[in-house]
Formats: C-alpha cells, sequence, structure tokens
C-alpha cells in the first residue's frame, strides 16, 4: 500500500496522515489492520469511518516543533508509554497498528524508536532500525538529537 513502511512486518507500520497523503480505511482494514494511532491531532480522520470498520484508534498528540524546543522532551516523555500501553493492548488482540502523524517521519518514526528500545534494543540500535525501515526518519532540524533525548530520557525512567 502506498506511503507505508513496516516497521515489524504484520504488526507495526507507519505512514503519513490524511492531511498529507489521502487514505482509503477500508484499504487498510482489508490489509489486517486493526488499530490506528494518531500521533498529532488526527487532522484529516475519519473517526466515525474508522469506527464502522471497527478500527480501534486513539490520538497522542505529539508536539511537532521544528527544532523541538526544551518543553517538548518532558511532554514526550510522558506520552510515549501511553502510545506504548495502546500498541501493546492491540498486539495482545492481534491487531496490527497504523502509527501515523502528518508526514509519517519525526514522530512516527520517534514511537517505533521508543517501541524498538521496549523490545530490548539499545537507543542507537533502536533509531537505526527504524531509519533502514522508513529511510526518512529524523530529517526535520533539531530531530536527528532529540531523538535520542527522548530515548535516553525514557531509558533512565525505566531504570
Amino acid at each position: 500500500m502506498k506511503h507505508i513502511f513496516w516497521l515489524v512486518d504484520g504488526q507495526i507500520a507507519g505512514r503519513s496522515g490524511p492531511n498529507k497523503d489521502a487514505w482509503d480505511l477500508a484499504e487498510f482494514k482489508q490489509a489486517g489492520f486493526g488499530a490506528i494511532a494518531s500521533l498529532n491531532n488526527a487532522e484529516g480522520c475519519d473517526t466515525d469511518a474508522m469506527a464502522e470498520l471497527g478500527l480501534r484508534h486513539k490520538v497522542f498528540n505529539l508536539p511537532d516543533n521544528i527544532p523541538p524546543k526544551p518543553h517538548d522532551l518532558a511532554i514526550c516523555a510522558e506520552m510515549l508509554p501511553l502510545v506504548l500501553t495502546f500498541i501493546r493492548e492491540c498486539e495482545a488482540d492481534q491487531l496490527p497498528v497504523l502509527l501515523h502523524c502528518r508526514s509519517g517521519i519525526n514522530r512516527t518514526e520517534m514511537v517505533m524508536a521508543y517501541y524498538m528500545m521496549e523490545n530490548g534494543a539499545a537507543p542507537l540500535h533502536a533509531v537505526s532500525q527504524v531509519r533502514n525501515a522508513s529511510g526518512l526518519a529524523f530529517d526535520a532540524e533539531g530531530w536527528d538529537q532529540f531523538v535520542y533525548d527522548v530515548l535516553y530520557e525514557l531509558q533512565s525512567a525505566s531504570n
């Protein structure tokens, strides 16, 4: 499917949001997706259509500042564990998850890197795996460092 990249085949994928690249929810459902996590304000998302198709949906409005602002670190450190809880609930119910923000690059891939870290990867390896999956990860000014700041903050909080 257009614009989708898989981090873990059949489990977790990312893409740009409908406010950037139009999408077809029925096509997502037919492809096996059972849940969508909006990592922005869900602009352009048709929540009624999601409900009709049986797609689980949750909104986690992560900051999109370029470059990131100092307070963004605390917001992300608070929000990412909530996103991970949603992903884990979907995994338990065997529902593949589609993550999106506007462009599918910075916020989407930060969540993916956190997911990989929580599955045992060191932060450097987690970011590398996400870059390999998407090819465009953390290309906005300041985000290359910001993702590590967030991951190290979350790593120290869990120790």
